[in-house]
C-alpha cells in the first residue's frame, strides 16, 4: 500500500468544509473550524456529521482507477475495512481522522460504498453527537472487487 499516494488522491479530490460558524463554544470547550463553509463550495457535498466534505467530481473521476487500486491495497492490509470500520480506526491507520472522513466521502461519491451514521437512523442532537463521537460513522455496502 502506498499511503502517500492514497493521501495525495484524497487531498486532490476532496476538501473539508465547516457546517457552522468558525468559532463554536460549548460549555468550557471552544472549537475553531478554519475551513471554508459548505455554502461556499460548488463540489458534491457529503455530510459526515461533524464536518461536510466537498468532492470535486472531475478530479475524483480522473483519479478513480488510482483510488480503487490504492483502496484494494489498503483492504489487503486492513481487511476489517470491509466490515464497516469507523473513521476513528481508519484515521488511526492513515494518520488523521479528517483524512478518513475525506476518504469516506470520496468513495461514497465514486459509488464504491455507502455511509452509515446517526442520521441514517433519524438521530440528531446530543444523542447523535455521542454516537458519532464514539465512531458511529462508517462505510457500508461496499461495491466492486476489493481483494
Amino acid at each position: 500500500m502506498n499511503l502517500t499516494r492514497l493521501i495525495e488522491i484524497i487531498k486532490d479530490a476532496t476538501e473539508p468544509l465547516r457546517k457552522g460558524e468558525v468559532v463554536v463554544e460549548e460549555g468550557n470547550v471552544t472549537s475553531l473550524y478554519f475551513m471554508r463553509h459548505v455554502s461556499e463550495s460548488s463540489d458534491e457535498i457529503v455530510d459526515l456529521h461533524f464536518i461536510a466534505v466537498g468532492v470535486n467530481r472531475v478530479e475524483a473521476d480522473r483519479r478513480r482507477d488510482e483510488f480503487r487500486e490504492e483502496m484494494q491495497n489498503y483492504v489487503r492490509a486492513h481487511p476489517r475495512f470491509l466490515q464497516g470500520t469507523s473513521y476513528i480506526e481508519v484515521g488511526g491507520e492513515i494518520g488523521d481522522q479528517e483524512l478518513a472522513f475525506r476518504l469516506f466521502a470520496l468513495g461514497k461519491v465514486l459509488g464504491f460504498w455507502d455511509l452509515i451514521g446517526p442520521a441514517t437512523f433519524g438521530l440528531a442532537g446530543a444523542e447523535a453527537d455521542e454516537l458519532a463521537g464514539r465512531g458511529f460513522i462508517m462505510t457500508t455496502n461496499h461495491q466492486g472487487v476489493w481483494v
